[in-house]
């Protein structure tokens, strides 16, 4: 699946907090200020100014956050110098000067540990993280964000919960996977800040909500969102630059270039007042792109190249990557090949560096243990519920015993006491029946130790495998067979070739992990392990390799006879249990990329295994080498074929 990235919307709480002047303007809090006496007071007066000053007048906020950073240095003031060193950070951060942001925020919140300030905390890392986001580092964002998130539930803080919320979902919408999640993120966020009036806050929400929903194909409701972000915005007083931006995407979706040029140019003026760099990038960028599609080529590299100089100072990966992207399509419209594939390079080389191949494993285990937490109090549900059921049999059966000793006793009442008998009977196994159901239900999402150690712990670990081997299926052409077929007939394919490797996994010991459209992914040597797992994985990819080459030859009606590629990968991983709803048993590390880059190397009707799957097989079987193929890392992969004739070696 291809990568989707989301122009996301960065918040940052910053006037909630208030220094005890909020009521006054600034002129009147200058005047003010001289007259003050040097201490705490004068600190927050000046604080007050910077924070009405940095969204319209950075340069001079500047001056008033540094006067404050100065005299709270001087008088000790500790939390005025935290949010000295904040309010110097939402300057540069407006200006779009990341590098400057991260200074001041990091000795921000290095001071709001010193005293404990547990808002202040919460505050600055929510801000680190989204700063994080925008530079395109997303595990180190989310790493910040979750942290925030469970101080800001821990002394509920509404700002701050709303906060993390939205950059929570602004990484995850930067991954089509978790698009989900981010949806439940920005509702999260928008409905806080609608109880707390947070007007920005909301429209911060309302536009990252808007882009999910332009990315899934769905304009209207984009434009939806986007009216309420318009609304919102204009309500706080604040740059409709987001806004204008959105609104020109949506419009380039629709094919109404006219329309989307026009709020383009609207959103890079309003980003002009504000001195908003960050802004003004993504904006001339996305004028680039619309200029493209009009194939006013010239036009369209002179603001690429703009907002690609811009980068050169907010050090905005994303922005560099689509600019690099768009620089490529417009030389290649002009027949410019050579400068197209100089951009192409850059893009692709922009591309691996801010996703390398440790991103899903550090997203994903941050994603899991923070879902586990949550899913904690489900579980909890889960195992009273379960334990109730369990007290009500033995209930039962002690009923059943006091029976037998009152028919002994009581031989007149036989009749009645059968009677009962019978209907404790019923109930235990009415009960039984039950909680068979939910374990076999259970079993058919986790593995059976993994299930045994959630009902009996209640909660399931992340587990290190030092060696297991991953197996990787995909079909030949999937989605032009998906174009010609009807969608009864693809889904009726899938489901014959799923259920039967379903049946050879099992029968050779292995463990499936998941489908993924079209591909099939299973490992051996977990969640139990063992020491037949590379030979138990691949003659399981013979066996799939038979039986789909047996269905090419004889393929049963309304059954299309797909060719397969079958890649195998050997080594360690981290496995464990993501979700909260419909929960997953699921594997991440570097074992698990190879064995996706060997499937995605092979050909159809080849099984392509990796240099560590071979060193424990080249004694057994034949294979054939290939070569090596670049990982993203610049790792050099070697590959080889099993032979067509496979058999053991003698």
């Amino acid at each position: 699946m291809n990568r989707t990235t989301l122009y996301s919307i960065i918040l940052f709480c910053i006037t909630l907090n208030s220094f005890g002047q909020n009521d006054k303007s600034i002129e009147d809090l200058k005047q003010l200020v001289v007259k003050q006496a040097d201490d705490s007071t004068k600190v927050n007066t000046l604080l007050e100014i910077s924070s009405q000053l940095f969204r319209s007048q950075p340069d001079s906020s500047f001056v008033y956050s540094q006067k404050a950073i100065n005299l709270a240095t001087q008088i000790n003031f500790k939390r005025g110098l935290a949010y000295g060193h904040k309010n110097m950070g939402l300057g540069h951060y407006i200006k779009g000067e990341f590098s400057d942001v991260l200074i001041h925020w990091e000795k921000s919140l290095e001071i709001f540990e010193t005293i404990n300030d547990q808002n202040g905390i919460s505050n600055l890392l929510a801000n680190l993280g989204a700063v994080y986001e925008t530079k395109g580092n997303d595990p180190k964002a989310l790493e910040y964000l979750l942290k925030s998130v469970k101080i800001a539930e821990k002394i509920q803080d509404s700002s701050r919960m709303g906060t993390a919320y939205l950059n929570i979902g602004a990484v995850y919408s930067n991954e089509e996977t978790t698009y989900e999640d981010a949806f439940k993120s920005f509702n999260k966020s928008k409905i806080i800040f609608s109880k707390i009036g947070y007007d920005e806050g909301v429209g911060a929400a309302a536009i990252n909500i808007a882009e999910l929903y332009l990315k899934n194909g769905n304009p209207q409701d984009a434009l939806l969102h986007l009216n309420d972000a318009l609304e919102a915005y204009s309500k706080a007083g604040s740059s409709l630059s987001h806004t204008y931006n959105s609104m020109g995407k949506v419009y380039k979706d629709q094919k109404k270039y006219d329309l989307a040029k026009e709020y383009h140019l609207k959103a890079i003026d309003a980003a002009d007042l504000n001195e908003a760099k960050s802004d003004k990038t993504k904006a001339l960028i996305a004028l680039g792109e619309v200029l493209i599609e009009q194939k006013a080529y010239s036009e369209a590299i002179k603001n690429l190249k703009e907002g690609l100089d811009l980068t050169k100072t907010t050090g905005v990966y994303r922005d560099k990557k689509n600019a690099y992207e768009g620089l490529s399509k417009a030389y290649s419209g002009m027949k410019d090949y050579k400068n197209a594939y100089s951009y192409q390079q850059l893009f692709t080389s922009i591309s691996d560096t801010i996703r390398n191949e440790s991103y899903d494993e550090s997203i994903g285990n941050m994603r899991f243990r923070y879902d586990l937490e949550n899913k904690e109090k489900e579980i909890k549900l889960l195992n009273i519920d379960n334990e109730l059921k369990q007290a009500q049999i033995e209930r039962a059966t002690a009923s059943k015993r006091l029976l037998y000793a009152l028919a002994a006793l009581l031989l007149a009442a036989v009749g009645g006491v059968f009677s009962r008998y019978r209907f404790i009977q019923k109930s235990n196994a009415s009960l039984a029946k039950e909680r068979n159901k939910s374990d076999s239900i259970l079993l058919n999402i986790l593995p059976k130790e993994t299930a045994e150690e959630l009902k009996e712990q209640g909660f399931i670990k992340t587990k290190y495998f030092k060696e297991v081997t991953v197996l990787f299926t995909d079909f030949k052409q999937f989605s032009l067979v998906a174009e010609e077929i009807s969608a009864e007939d693809l889904v009726q394919s899938l489901d014959y070739f799923f259920k039967k490797f379903d049946n050879i996994t099992e029968k050779h010991n292995l463990e499936k992990i998941k489908t993924i459209g079209d591909a099939y992914m299973c490992a051996g040597g977990l969640p139990t392990e063992n020491t037949s797992h590379v030979e138990n994985a691949f003659a399981a990819a013979l066996e799939i390799m038979e039986f789909v080459r047996e269905t090419q030859n004889n393929p049963p009606e309304g059954i299309y006879p797909f060719e397969i590629r079958i890649g195998i990968n050997t080594g360690p991983v981290v496995a464990g249990v993501v979700g909260i709803k419909k929960f997953q048993y699921d594997i991440w590390g570097n074992t698990v990329n190879i064995a996706a880059r060997m499937e995605n190397n092979s050909k159809p009707g080849k099984i392509n295994v990796s240099e560590n799957t071979y060193q424990h097989l080249k004694n057994k079987y034949n294979f054939t080498y290939r070569g090596k193929i670049i990982a993203k890392n610049e790792q050099l992969l070697s590959m080889y074929y099993a032979e067509e004739n496979i058999g053991k070696k003698t």
